[in-house]
């Protein structure tokens, strides 16, 4: 066996044990939410279903796509910049690579490579991607904190009514959410930071044996971070361009919580309490980010259904956050694995041609 043929066989094994972990821990997750009601039954659920406004379903599967599409707007807007154009549904392809993949490996680590393979394929310079997704990833951090501090100040009463370890999982989230805002405004304005951790990324490597020819390596680095410094100070004059990319993310957001928000409403919710729920995602997401888990499958399920137990009955809670969690992550991630797979397809047959 060739070592490129070892090579991909480990890699399709890593895909596939990430793909049966996520398995494995969305059945685990749905496991944990029905647990908390000793009365559910598939019968309650189906029924539960039938009793939903179909329309305002329909509504948040519309809202989902658009969830999707403004993390890509956000991306390629960024490319656009320094001359480079686009198809309409590269950014779909883009955020979807990004979506799926950050919600099947742990820490989100995987999403920003995938997007970053289809752009290479399209022709984006390495260092144009490196600052596109830096940018989005550095406004995806902000926007978050901004809607928690918002909801902290005018709506306290949402996070105090929570148990314990819901309020603790929230606070880690801010404390992760946090780091990574003064990481990312690091590696973007402080061009001799990520210097600094990219030498020793590659020093760590060359001790470990994983590289060779490492003076070879770091004159390469010299090179790209050269490029990336000149892309990098081409955006940060730019507060319109900035404002644009931030405004693309507080849209990705409020995608997010209105499904969440349409659901409710199509269960019969009440119109006085779409900004409790509003508060209630908001620390959600915050929350999310407090545990390495793929899709933070577990602790969205707790966080939430800790949320709506405050609002309404244990047996409309459990329904809700499984219905909500079935649109706004299942099938979110169900179609932009096959989104994923449409654009893979597309670039192998291509390159056959």
């Amino acid at each position: 066996m060739n070592n490129k043929s070892y090579v991909l066989k480990t890699e399709h094994r890593k895909k596939l044990f990430w793909v049966l972990f996520f398995v494995l821990l969305m059945i685990g997750s749905i496991g944990l939410i029905v647990g908390f009601n000793k009365e559910f039954s598939l019968k309650m659920f189906l029924t539960f279903l039938k009793s939903t406004n179909v329309w305002f379903v329909i509504f948040s599967i519309l809202v989902t796509i658009f969830y999707v599409l403004a993390e890509g707007w956000s991306i390629v807007t960024v490319a656009k910049a320094f001359g480079y154009s686009f198809k309409k549904s590269d950014a779909l392809y883009y955020a979807a690579a990004d979506i799926y993949f950050s919600a099947v490996t742990p820490s989100a680590s995987g999403g920003q490579p995938a997007s970053a393979y289809f752009m290479l394929k399209d022709g984006v310079s390495g260092p144009v991607i490196t600052v596109s997704l830096l940018y989005t990833l550095f406004m995806y951090s902000i926007t978050i904190i901004v809607l928690n501090v918002f909801i902290l100040v005018v709506h306290p009463s949402i996070f105090m009514h929570l148990d314990w370890m819901a309020q603790l999982l929230i606070v880690i989230g801010f404390v992760v959410q946090s780091f990574f805002l003064f990481l990312f405004y690091g590696l973007l304005y402080k061009d001799k930071f990520l210097k600094k951790i990219s030498v020793w990324g590659l020093n760590l490597l060359y001790k470990i044996h994983f590289i060779k020819n490492r003076d070879e390596k770091l004159k390469k680095l010299d090179e790209v971070m050269e490029r990336y410094q000149a892309s990098s100070k081409m955006i940060q004059g730019k507060k319109k361009l900035l404002i644009k990319i931030f405004l693309f993310n507080l849209l990705q957001r409020f995608c997010q919580i209105g499904v969440i928000i349409l659901v409710f409403l199509a269960t019969s919710g009440s119109l006085s309490e779409i900004f409790d729920i509003f508060a209630i995602e908001c620390l959600v997401i915050m929350g999310a980010y407090s545990v390495p888990i793929p899709g933070a499958m577990g602790v969205t399920d707790y966080l939430m259904l800790n949320g709506f137990l405050r609002l309404m009955p244990m047996e409309q809670a459990v329904n809700l956050e499984l219905l909500s969690r079935g649109v706004s992550f299942y099938f979110c991630i169900l179609g932009c694995g096959l989104l994923v797979v449409i654009r893979y397809l597309k670039i192998k047959r291509s390159s056959k041609l």
